[in-house]
C-alpha cells in the first residue's frame, strides 16, 4: 500500500547556524512554537535562558529570527563558540584573562541529563553536541574530558541545539536533503584570536559535503549549523513531491550580495516504500587494452569496497576504434577512491562523473531448505504491497546440475515462496 511521508530540503542561501535552523523551522511549522516554549521553560540549561522569535526581513524576503535570551537580555556573543583545551602544550602562551565563566564538557552533559527532556529529543541533542565537541577536539588535539566551554557560547549553543532537536523530532520528517554550501572565506574572531573561514571544526564536520563560492566573504556555516547538518546526514539530490510548507530563518549579519537566510522547504512524498538515494556515476572509455587485461581490471574494480555496481558495453569511439564503455556507481564520499582505482587498474587517461538519483525497494534476505539443501533467497517489497523473491544466482552457480535442472530448482523454490 502506498503512503505519504515528510521530506525537508534545506536551501542554504546565506548560510546555516543553529539559530537560523530553529528560526526557519519555526517559520515553516508555527504550531511548534508554543510546545517548544513550554519545553524550554522547564530547562535549567542556563540561568533564566529562553528564546525570542521575532519577525525579520532581508533583501525583500521575510521570515523569522531566533534569539537566545539570558535573563532579560538577548545574547550578543560576538565571538565564536569556543572549546578551550584545559591543558595547553608547553611553550604555548595562555590567553589573557577573561571574565567569562567556563563549563567543563561533563557539566554540559549533566545539564542535558537534568533537563528532563523526552528521550528522543535528549538523545538527538546529545549526539549533535557531541559531534560538535568531537570536531573541536580534533582541531585542538585533545579529548572531550579536557574541553572547557565559554559560558555564553555554551548556553547559546545548548538552546540552539536542544531547539533544533525538538524541531527535527516534531517535524516528523523521514528524510532530508541540502543544497551546496556557500564557502564564505576570510577570517572570523573567536575568544582567543582569529581563525580561517570555514572554521576548522566546520570542515571536519562537513567532510563530503558540496561547496561553492559565491564571492560573499564571511562565516556562512557555523560549527553548530555544521553539527546539525552532520547529524541529519542529508542527501544531495533533486527534491520531489508536493510542497507543503516553507520557512525562512535569518541570521544577525547582513551580506551585500545575498540575504543571510536559510530556507526550509517541506514536501509531502508518496510511496514510502521507495527509497531514494543520490549516488555518483563514473564513466570512461577504453580502446587500448587487450581483452585479457581488461577482464582482470574489471574484476579488480568490481571487488573494490566503494563500488556499488559496474557495467560495460561495446561502442565505437574516435578514429573508428572499438571501445569498451565502463560505468561505475559509487557514493559521493568514495568518489576519489573509485577514480584512483580506475586510473590504477586501466589504461584510461580520464574519467567523467555526475550525480544520479536512484530508487530502490526495501529488501530482506533469508535462507530456506529445499530437498535437504539450503538456498539463500532475496525478498523485495513492491509499492503495491506485494513481495517478490529470487534465489540468489551465486548459489545456483555452485550446483553441478545442468542448466535445465538449475532452472527447475529456481522456479520450484520461487513459486513455492510466492504461493505461501
Amino acid at each position: 500500500m502506498s503512503s505519504t511521508r515528510m521530506h525537508i530540503h534545506l536551501d542554504v542561501i546565506g548560510g546555516i547556524a543553529g539559530d537560523m535552523f530553529a528560526a526557519a523551522m519555526l517559520d515553516a511549522f508555527p504550531d511548534l512554537r508554543l510546545p517548544l516554549e513550554e519545553m524550554l521553560s522547564g530547562l535549567t540549561l542556563a540561568l533564566n535562558a529562553s528564546f525570542l522569535l521575532e519577525d525579520a526581513m532581508d533583501k525583500g524576503l521575510t521570515g523569522k529570527r531566533f534569539q537566545v535570551v539570558m535573563g532579560n537580555s538577548v545574547v550578543s556573543d560576538k565571538t565564536h563558540l569556543v572549546f578551550t583545551p584545559a591543558r595547553r602544550p608547553s611553550g604555548v602562551l595562555a590567553p589573557a584573562a577573561h571574565d567569562h565563566h567556563h563549563y567543563r564538557w561533563q557539566d554540559v552533559m549533566q545539564r542535558l541529563d537534568r533537563a528532563a527532556l523526552p528521550d528522543d529529543i535528549a538523545r538527538c541533542a546529545r549526539e549533535i553536541y557531541t559531534l560538535l565537541a568531537q570536531a573541536e577536539c580534533a582541531v585542538h588535539n585533545t579529548s572531550l574530558e579536557q574541553l572547557h566551554l565559554h559560558e555564553v557560547g555554551a548556553a547559546d549553543a545548548l538552546i540552539d541545539i536542544v531547539s533544533a532537536a525538538f524541531l527535527i523530532h516534531h517535524s516528523q520528517a523521514t528524510s532530508w536533503s541540502v543544497s551546496s554550501l556557500p564557502w564564505g572565506g576570510g577570517m572570523t574572531r573567536c575568544a582567543h584570536g582569529k581563525i580561517p573561514v570555514p572554521a576548522p571544526a566546520t570542515l571536519n564536520l562537513l567532510d563530503g559535503f558540496s561547496w561553492f563560492d559565491d564571492g560573499q566573504p564571511g562565516e556562512r556555516i557555523t560549527p553548530t549549523g555544521a553539527a546539525i547538518l552532520a547529524w541529519l546526514k542529508p542527501r544531495f539530490a533533486p527534491v520531489h513531491g508536493s510542497s507543503s510548507a516553507t520557512g525562512y530563518g535569518f541570521g544577525n549579519r547582513q551580506f551585500a550580495q545575498c540575504a543571510n537566510v536559510l530556507r526550509v522547504c517541506a514536501f509531502t512524498q508518496c510511496d514510502a516504500t521507495l527509497q531514494q538515494e543520490s549516488i555518483i556515476a563514473v564513466q570512461c572509455d577504453i580502446d587500448d587494452m587487450t581483452p585479457e587485461l581488461l577482464a582482470i581490471a574489471i574484476d579488480q574494480l568490481r571487488q573494490h569496497e566503494a563500488v556499488i555496481d559496474l557495467t560495460t558495453y561495446a561502442g565505437q569511439g574516435k578514429k573508428q576504434r572499438w571501445v569498451t564503455h565502463l560505468e561505475i556507481l559509487c557514493r559521493a564520499p568514495q568518489l576519489d577512491d573509485v577514480c584512483q582505482a580506475i586510473f590504477n587498474q586501466t589504461s584510461t587517461l580520464g574519467v567523467r562523473f555526475h550525480p544520479v538519483t536512484r530508487y530502490t525497494l526495501p529488501r530482506r534476505h533469508d535462507v530456506i531448505t529445499h530437498e535437504q539443501q539450503e538456498w539463500p533467497v532475496k525478498y523485495a517489497r513492491r509499492p503495491n504491497g506485494e513481495e517478490s523473491c529470487k534465489v540468489e544466482a551465486d548459489s545456483l552457480c555452485l550446483s553441478s546440475q545442468s542448466h535445465h535442472q538449475r532452472q527447475g530448482i529456481k522456479a520450484t523454490i520461487e513459486n513455492h515462496l510466492v504461493s505461501k
